[in-house]
């Protein structure tokens, strides 16, 4: 075997490390609109409860940072009012820190009149402008709006920017039919399938690819005419990408594919400057994966084999400098 190829193996053996904290936080506010009657309303209430059951048990995030709304308020954090939604975010607002990620999730019916896109809620509707106005004062270092629910698609007219990760469940405002995403989003996080290049963390890029693809998957499998395509917008362009339908070369994605519902975590009392260190090393090799092509090969992996080692070393020194 290549002396290359070993580091790489040792190396992606010892970054997927072992439980442990991470030193920036993620807040997250699901927030689950009116059903208009059944099957909806149990479904959207369900989706809303298994979302977030799973982003604190198999996501490991603290049940103090994700928040609940549903149209009956029952087993959660509050009613989908707008009322109740303001007062989560001024919250969350108070608790974040500069380093931390915010995630919103929308689950519902969508609707789209007089240019003006919603969430169907308990009382006046949610507006894109109201979430655009709530996240701007918001001192997060990236937010991620996950819109599942129909003629979702003008979210990413409205919210795209710097800084924002918007994924939608349809690719436009025509697509008004009851979606099927969310179910699927949540699905994948249950059984692991986001996972999809099996370094135990699951990346925006990697969960919304995964829902999109089950989505599709179920369509077809039952013989229906698709009605609704996932797009997926991080370059503040505000056009957004299929997620079914991205290459290799990428106008959406490099924010989505850095950004992690599931990351790396690291030994309570990790000095942050081992753990900066650490995480700069791993965006050194990315980088550097990002230019193979434009250096000779014997370059690269001499390179490659340089920073894989620097990252191993640092990733052990945490853990055995821990005692681990």
């Amino acid at each position: 075997m290549r002396r290359w190829v070993w580091v790489l193996f040792v190396a992606l053996c010892l970054l997927k490390g072992m439980p442990g904290v991470v030193m920036a936080e993620s807040f997250h506010v699901i927030v689950c609109g009116r059903g208009g009657g059944e099957p909806y309303t149990e479904r959207f209430e369900d989706w809303g409860q298994r979302l977030r059951r799973v982003l604190v048990e198999q996501m490991g995030h603290g049940h103090k940072n994700v928040r609940l709304l549903t149209e009956s308020g029952k087993d959660a954090d509050g009613v989908s009012s707008l009322g109740d939604i303001k007062k989560i975010f001024q919250r969350v607002g108070q608790e974040i820190s500069k380093i931390d990620n915010v995630f919103v999730y929308l689950v519902g019916h969508g609707s789209y009149r007089r240019n003006i896109a919603k969430l169907n809620i308990v009382g006046e509707d949610l507006t894109a402008d109201h979430i655009n106005k709530w996240i701007q004062r918001l001192s997060a270092r990236q937010v991620v709006v996950i819109n599942g629910a129909s003629t979702s698609a003008v979210f990413v007219n409205a919210l795209s920017g710097k800084g924002r990760i918007i994924c939608t469940s349809t690719s436009s405002a025509e697509e008004r039919n009851a979606t099927r995403f969310m179910g699927f989003f949540i699905q994948a996080l249950e059984e692991g399938s986001a996972d999809q290049n099996r370094d135990e963390r699951i990346s925006v890029l990697e969960i919304c690819r995964q829902a999109a693809s089950l989505t599709e998957a179920w369509y077809t499998g039952e013989g229906y005419l698709t009605t609704e395509h996932a797009l997926l917008d991080d370059n503040g362009d505000g056009k957004g990408t299929r997620l079914t339908e991205m290459g290799s070369v990428l106008k959406d994605g490099k924010a989505a594919e850095h950004c992690f519902l599931l990351d790396v975590r690291v030994p309570e009392g990790t000095p942050k400057a081992l753990v900066d260190a650490y995480q700069a090393a791993i965006a050194s090799v990315e980088a550097l994966v990002e230019r193979k092509t434009l250096l000779d090969s014997a370059a690269y992996y001499a390179q490659l084999e340089t920073q894989l080692l620097k990252a191993a070393q640092l990733n052990r020194k945490i853990w055995i400098g821990q005692g681990k």
